[in-house]
């Protein structure tokens, strides 16, 4: 992972895209419904941050058996959060809490129409490289 984050314009969210490609039973992906559901502090797209998520995703595998791997329980938590975000019952880890959380929030935003328009979550501009 280290390694990966290394190189020129790769932070731990495309080293994790990559990694768990390869090591689904290792790595899971660095999506933001994953990090909201897994993370109790601000989201952000640290080394450290991804490490903590990671291990839980593994740490939840291996609870659940053969079948899974980190990949996949990030899989799962995305496809949750979705249907939360659309409307539909939060089934995530942190709807479990009687506690809101602080930095949950809703990805997207259901249209009178039945579709779903994605939020901007920040006004910040990336830099020109």
């Amino acid at each position: 992972m280290k390694c990966f984050c290394e190189l020129k314009g790769v932070g731990p969210a495309t080293a994790s895209a990559l990694l768990s490609l390869h090591r689904d039973d290792l790595f899971a992906f660095m999506d933001d419904e994953v990090i909201e559901c897994l993370y109790d502090g601000k989201r952000g797209y640290t080394l450290k941050i991804y490490l903590d998520v990671n291990k839980q995703c593994t740490e939840i595998a291996e609870k659940l058996g053969k079948n899974w791997t980190s990949r996949r329980i990030g899989r799962a938590l995305w496809t949750a959060a979705r249907i939360a975000a659309s409307g539909g019952d939060d089934i995530t880890l942190s709807g479990t809490s009687s506690k809101p959380r602080k930095n949950a929030r809703s990805a997207s935003t259901m249209k009178n129409d039945g579709h779903t328009e994605t939020a901007r979550r920040s006004s910040r501009k990336r830099p020109k490289i």
